[in-house]
């Protein structure tokens, strides 16, 4: 089957060897590096000091009408993606179907040093630029630029996008670094990939690329630079921070990207290797190559541009995309500079110090990630167009339910206190003398990991799923989460705070958004397609969205959607939600995590499972914050992204025109955004009955998202739902619009399901009975 071709029109990026993709290339064929020594003085404590910077003038000088205000790395990101879209030639597009897909690692703080929410800078580009379609942001740590891109190519074969930008970014932040430091990862010169392999230099920066189909850029004119021919995702489900030493993982990336590319490996000419320094990626590098390709392994040149502009962390795997398709343009293979005249490359050509020309037609650009998580790309010269097929659609049924919350663990327990009417408002799980995993892996786990594996498992038991272990390679996960650990994160910041030369580094390896999610596939065994989402309140309805992408392409028939979010507040006992009722305003935070099972509906009837409710349809909108203008793409600065929390309610509930529910589990948490909602939801579904999760367990971001799929899946197979109890003067309609007692009058043939992210992005879930 040959789907719809994407390409590459539009290419964007500013990192320490350049401020533009043509002074970036010259510098890769002059071999002419980055790393240098850090210049903020603070850093001058510790002993290993080379970075690769991007010099402040040069970004003042990319941003020279548009920058006040904005922090560094949303500074960065836009003018890469500015580079990208003016190179792509790109004009008059539909910003309804103008997409952002960004890689991220690390959490960025404000002004007075708090984290923004992980998505606040791709919704600063987006706005600013003028894009109302798919909007995700991706935290695979070093693998996320990468796993952007290939994320975006699913958008466009899904037809959800014509055109999307498709990138990462990262800063130089003091306290990675200082994490780096305590594992003893850090170079104390410049890095030397491949050789002298003593560790790795950070860098910063940031990169994008224009995707668009084929047919699309060539009706408009636009120049294909590449096709992004296939993308394979893995999972390690090895260690937190030390890759699998067999390379097994990083092998599964890259058979998996050449199958959906549809080539072999005789076909690939170069590869772009993660190449960041250190000895234990370097080893499993050189047995990826060995295993992949055999006794062609040392006919292959594979370099790292990481010797030129260190480890970029959210970006690299978008920079190093980036290097691919001008490798591709220019038929010269970058080199890896620094490597030592004396080391002994052994069977692999790794094209040391000098470019070298040579006939390339396929590039495959490989990273890998603290957390276990794998990509791999394959990038070619594009061809003339041609006819292709469009990707089938694929029954996909929700299978299992774990829930872990303060209501309860379990759905047994969760369905008994809907219920019996009780709440728990802001209270955490407890999980005390319970073990989900092996004692010597739980006990040295935060909590938030604890919370999501307890829930994977109970929604794994839930779906009856008994599968041999070779078929659990091939079990899909995407994780969602809006902040990650937060006892992690607080608990390493304390440490740097304290001595930054001592850092906490175990709580170093979980502030990684996606470390949880690695965490569950090394107790599950789970070595399939794997991803991370964080969105905020919507991130659970973008990952139940990639997961069905998954089942649609054939990459997996299971995959498990696991949401966790948690907070340190503490909450009074009888404290109380009540979404939607004007006479209460504000939400509690609380902690969750919520796993569901997704299975092709085929899989599901050949092992004879009983699902809880068919997926319909899923649909997201997104827009706006109003304290910025933007334009591009032709996009009107006036309008393009001023959206109210009801406009976007209408909008995604427009791009579910089969909808006829008779239920809504709505994304009210007691906010005032709840008002609009409402009303929304009411005006266009005047036969549904409202509901929503929080008013049991608080606002858990990510996982409330998670929830309320959950307990519309419920519904529609038990016939309860959460009531609203404390709802008397309902900002919307009268009380008996909404759920005011748990035992529902009437089977659920439809049920529908919103999150929302507040200023970003709305989402829908459409379930039908299976």
């Amino acid at each position: 089957m040959a789907l719809r071709p994407v390409v590459v029109t539009g290419l964007g990026i500013i990192c320490a060897i350049g401020r533009d993709p043509a002074e970036f290339w010259q510098r890769l064929m002059s071999g002419t590096g980055g790393l240098t020594p850090v210049l903020d003085e603070s850093f001058a404590v510790f002993e290993a000091r080379h970075a690769g910077q991007v010099p402040d003038e040069w970004i003042d000088g990319g941003l020279p009408d548009a920058g006040a205000g904005l922090d560094r790395t949303a500074r960065l990101a836009l003018i890469a993606a500015r580079q990208a879209i003016e190179q792509a030639g790109l004009t008059g597009a539909d910003p309804d179907r103008f997409g952002i897909i960004l890689g991220k690692c690390q959490a960025t703080p404000d002004a007075v040093g708090r984290y923004q929410p992980m998505h606040r800078t791709e919704d600063v580009v987006a706005d600013r630029l003028g894009m109302r379609g798919p909007r995700i942001l991706v935290s695979t740590a070093c693998a996320a630029g990468g796993n952007a891109v290939g994320l975006a190519k699913d958008k466009i074969l899904t037809g959800e996008a014509d055109v999307v930008l498709a990138g990462g970014v990262d800063p130089l932040l003091f306290g990675t670094y200082a994490g780096f430091a305590g594992l003893k990862a850090l170079s104390t010169g410049p890095c030397r990939p491949y050789s002298h392999s003593d560790g790795l230099n950070l860098g910063e920066g940031a990169a994008f690329l224009l995707l668009e189909p084929l047919d699309r850029a060539l009706a408009r004119g636009a120049t294909p630079l590449a096709e992004v021919a296939g993308y394979g995702l893995s999972a390690d489900a090895y260690h937190a921070t030390a890759p699998d030493p067999t390379g097994r993982g990083g092998a599964s990336a890259v058979r998996r990207a050449l199958a959906d590319a549809g080539l072999t490996t005789d076909d690939v000419g170069y590869v772009s290797g993660h190449g960041t320094g250190t000895p234990a990626n370097d080893a499993m590098e050189a047995k990826v190559m060995r295993v992949v390709f055999g006794e062609r392994a040392g006919r292959v040149p594979t370099s790292s541009i990481k010797s030129f502009v260190g480890h970029t962390l959210g970006a690299a795997g978008a920079v190093e995309a980036v290097a691919s398709v001008l490798a591709l343009r220019h038929g010269t293979a970058p080199p890896t500079i620094g490597f030592a005249a004396d080391a002994v490359p052994g069977d692999l050509d790794f094209v040391p110090n000098v470019a070298r020309e040579l006939p390339i037609d396929t590039v495959v650009s490989n990273n890998y990630a603290f957390g276990g998580n794998n990509v791999s790309l394959v990038l070619t010269t594009p061809r003339d167009a041609r006819e292709y097929d469009e990707l089938p659609e694929a029954a996909a049924v929700i299978t299992g339910l774990g829930p872990v919350t303060g209501l309860g663990t379990g759905i047994g327990e969760v369905a008994e206190a809907i219920v019996t009417g009780r709440q728990a408002a802001g209270q955490a799980p407890s999980l005390d003398g319970r073990t989900f995993a092996p004692r010597s892996l739980w006990r040295h786990m935060n909590h938030l990991s604890r919370m999501a594996i307890a829930a994977s498992r109970l929604a794994w038991e839930d779906a009856g799923l008994q599968l041999p272990r070779k078929e659990l390679d091939d079990v899909g996960l995407v994780f969602a989460t809006g902040a990650g650990s937060a006892e992690s994160t607080g608990g390493f910041d304390e440490s740097i705070a304290a001595n930054p030369n001592k850092p906490a580094v175990l709580s170093f390896s979980n502030v990684v958004l996606n470390a949880t999610g690695g965490a569950v596939c090394q107790t599950l065994g789970l070595r399939g397609p794997t991803t991370t989402i964080c969105n905020g309140g919507a991130s659970a309805s973008i990952a139940l969205d990639c997961a069905l992408e998954m089942i649609r392409a054939g990459k997996a028939e299971v995959v498990l959607v696991v949401a966790a979010d948690e907070t340190v507040a503490t909450t009074a006992a009888d404290a109380v939600v009540s979404p939607y009722d004007r006479r209460h305003s504000g939400t509690v935070p609380g902690s969750a995590a919520v796993a569901f099972v997704v299975e092709s509906a085929g899989h599901c009837t050949r092992r004879g499972g009983q699902p809880y409710a068919r997926v319909m349809g899923t649909g997201h909108a997104s827009g706006g914050d109003p304290t910025t203008t933007g334009h591009a793409g032709g996009a009107d600065p006036t309008t393009a992204d001023h959206a109210g929390g009801g406009e976007l309610v209408a909008r995604v509930l427009a791009r579910l025109p089969e909808a006829r529910p008779e239920l809504v589990v709505g994304a009210g948490t007691g906010v005032p955004d709840d008002a609009e909602e409402s009303a929304a939801v009411l005006a266009a579904l005047p036969g549904a009955v409202l509901t929503t999760s929080a008013g049991l367990t608080g606002d858990c971001q990510a996982a409330t998202g998670a929830m309320n799929i959950a307990m519309a899946a419920l519904a529609i197979r038990d016939g309860i739902a959460p009531a609203l109890t404390g709802l008397v003067e309902p900002h919307a309609g009268e009380p008996a619009s909404y759920v005011t007692k748990p035992e529902l009058p009437d089977p659920i043939g439809q049920a529908l399901v919103l999150t929302a992210a507040p200023g970003s992005v709305r989402g829908a879930v459409l379930l039908g009975a299976p």
